[in-house]
């Protein structure tokens, strides 16, 4: 089963709406992940968090996610993250607000309405003015930053308030090899990232 041909142009998108081009390029991401077996998803996943942690200065404060089926899972890493004495952030979302909390241990999270474990909804808010290494999730990632989410758009508006008010944090997203296009379908409130990390590494985005 070949995917190669899916969104091969940076330039242009053959669907005249663009909401319709990110519906598409979600449906033709979310194949290509159900394509791949659990040895493919396991091997890549523990590429991407070795590749993280190589990388991660042990001095910094972490935001990252608790993965769904369809996502790198990070779990290792988060406990490791843990371990290493940093601080680690996690997401909970009031209403359609993202917050990210202060996670000590996975154990302790709990599910949440949308059946994703998260941190207690009393658990210490990360301060806006802390300078964070965000690992963000997603459904397609492009070189220049681009990043298609699962369309309601939290992370979005999390990271461009989390950036107005400090210029030192660095968003990357978290991808398997799949999730890579030549280009993403991107509106005004779509927020771009600084990069991405896959099991081959972190690419820098070519702004």
């Amino acid at each position: 089963m070949s995917f190669s041909a899916s969104f091969a142009s940076s330039a242009s998108f053959p669907m005249s709406h663009i909401s319709e081009q990110k519906t598409e390029l979600r449906a033709a991401i979310l194949e290509r992940i159900q394509y791949m077996n659990e040895q493919a998803r396991t091997a890549e996943s523990r590429s991407i968090a070795r590749r993280i942690l190589e990388e991660l200065p042990t001095d910094s404060v972490i935001c990252a996610f608790f993965p769904m089926k369809t996502e790198p899972d990070i779990r290792l890493l988060l406990t490791e993250i843990i371990t290493r004495g940093q601080e680690l952030f996690l997401p909970t979302f009031d209403g359609h607000a993202l917050v990210m909390r202060r996670t000590y241990d996975l154990a302790h999270l709990i599910t949440s309405d949308y059946g994703i474990p998260e941190p207690a909804s009393d658990a210490e808010k990360l301060d806006a003015h802390t300078p964070v290494i965000a690992l963000i999730p997603g459904r397609a990632f492009a070189a220049d930053g681009g990043r298609l989410g699962r369309g309601n758009g939290g992370y979005d508006r999390w990271i461009a308030s989390h950036r107005s008010q400090n210029d030192q944090s660095r968003y990357y997203g978290v991808a398997f090899d799949c999730q890579i296009v030549s280009a993403v379908p991107m509106e005004e409130h779509d927020v771009p990232l600084d990069g991405y990390i896959s099991a081959r590494g972190f690419t820098l985005a070519q702004k």
